[in-house]
């Protein structure tokens, strides 16, 4: 007569091995352990990587209808800017802020000041310092600007007006 072999045990010669409390408990631990392991991971990275977004968002949140009354008196200025960059060959970048009143006519004679930043970190801004080349045009340089995602904030004060802040990202490859 054959022996029939047991359907979940196909190799007859071979030990059976029991499921017991504690091995249960052991691939519960060793997957929580992991769970745990990486949720750290990703919060001190997380945490060494983005600054936040203020210092003092309490204290700006307090100042929100200061900023919202500010924005009116820009509007009501009627000035507009228009933000662009050229990139050079050796990694340099040269922004431009072309600066018009209501009529469309350059506004001359502002001392523009402004900021180039990656948008998540203040680790790498730089200041930029603006020079009217034209009537209405006013031009800032940095070397050696690398690739990724950058924030481009100026603004331009003049006496008797209201200070004019723009600003726009612009991804350089």
């Amino acid at each position: 007569m054959t022996a029939l072999a047991h359907p979940l045990r196909p190799d007859p010669a071979r030990p059976v091995r029991i499921l017991k409390g504690w091995h249960v408990f052991a691939i519960f631990a060793a997957m929580f352990g992991v769970i745990i392991a990486v949720n750290a991971t990703f919060i001190t990275l997380a945490l060494k990587t983005f600054s936040g977004e203020s210092d003092h968002a309490y204290m700006e949140g307090l100042r929100f209808n200061e900023q919202i009354a500010a924005n009116h008196v820009q509007a009501a200025q009627g000035w507009t800017m228009k933000l662009s960059m050229a990139r050079g060959a050796g990694g340099d970048a040269r922004f431009t802020a072309s600066l018009r009143d209501a009529a469309g006519d350059p506004v001359t004679g502002v001392a523009m000041t402004g900021l180039v930043g990656r948008p998540t970190s203040d680790g790498q801004d730089r200041p930029l310092t603006f020079s009217e080349e034209a009537p209405g045009e006013y031009v800032a340089g940095v070397d050696r600007l690398g690739p990724g995602r950058w924030l481009f904030a100026v603004e331009a004060t003049r006496d008797g007006d209201a200070p004019f802040k723009a600003e726009t990202r612009v991804s350089l490859r």
